[in-house]
């Protein structure tokens, strides 16, 4: 068996719905979106994305934490505490304490389940469903699906990340390449037209309705651009 840490560079920006399920979450995201000011100017609203892209990592890391790691320091608590009421020893205010932990439990298992979700991607997962052999094994199946161990150049097997990141460069680059003109020319081909009514229509400025009810109709786990804020997020 061989062990070997690789550098595939930084990972990309995914929002994260347990996120909303944080009392603080929904006040840092408005009170940091108003300090950017942003205008509704299409390159205004990126900048502002970037920045708050930086922002939510460090919240991330230092506020939200590790959920896991969280639970185990919970259940510590209350573990201890528990020691203590058999003995007869527990005061009121550590009861008062064991009563806000098991409201914490509560959270953070709610959190858990919502990151084991999305990392699924499952469609059929509800809530309870998390402690299932099969729930875990759809998980563990689509992490190893969705993994590029490496790539086989000029009839060898490579594993460097380089040689692999340049390979997919390269594959995408020769999917979406413009194509040569194949000389094809439609002016003899009667087609259909639109009205000028219909033309007007799709023409016309989307209205804050439209644009709410398109985005509310959207799934919520999926990402509407490469910037990392799904729907969820949005909403």
């Amino acid at each position: 068996m061989k062990s070997m840490i690789k550098d595939w560079g930084p990972k990309p920006f995914r929002t994260v719905d347990a996120w909303s399920l944080d009392r603080g979450f929904a006040g840092f995201v408005k009170e940091n979106w108003s300090l950017y000011a942003a205008q509704g100017n299409a390159i205004t609203v990126v900048k502002e994305n970037k920045r708050l892209k930086g922002d939510l990592k460090l919240w991330n890391r230092d506020v939200f934490g590790n959920i896991e790691m969280a639970k185990k320091s919970i259940l510590q608590e209350l573990e201890a505490l528990d020691c203590q009421d058999c003995s007869g020893s527990l005061l009121e205010s550590e009861r008062l304490q064991r009563l806000d932990l098991v409201s914490r439990l509560k959270e953070t298992d709610k959190k858990l389940e919502s990151l084991l979700c999305q990392k699924a991607r499952a469609s059929w997962f509800k809530y309870g469903d998390s402690c299932t052999k099969y729930y875990h094994s759809s998980l563990r199946w689509r992490s190893l699906k969705n993994e590029v161990k490496g790539v086989e150049v000029g009839g060898i097997w490579c594993e460097e990340p380089c040689t692999v990141c340049a390979e997919a460069k390269k594959l995408f680059e020769n999917i979406f390449k413009a194509t040569r003109d194949f000389g094809i020319r439609l002016e003899a081909v009667e087609l259909k037209s639109l009205s000028h009514e219909d033309n007007l229509s799709l023409v016309a400025e989307f209205s804050e309705k439209e644009v709410r009810d398109a985005v509310w109709q959207c799934e919520g786990s999926k990402n509407p651009g490469p910037d990392g804020f799904n729907f969820n997020f949005i909403k």
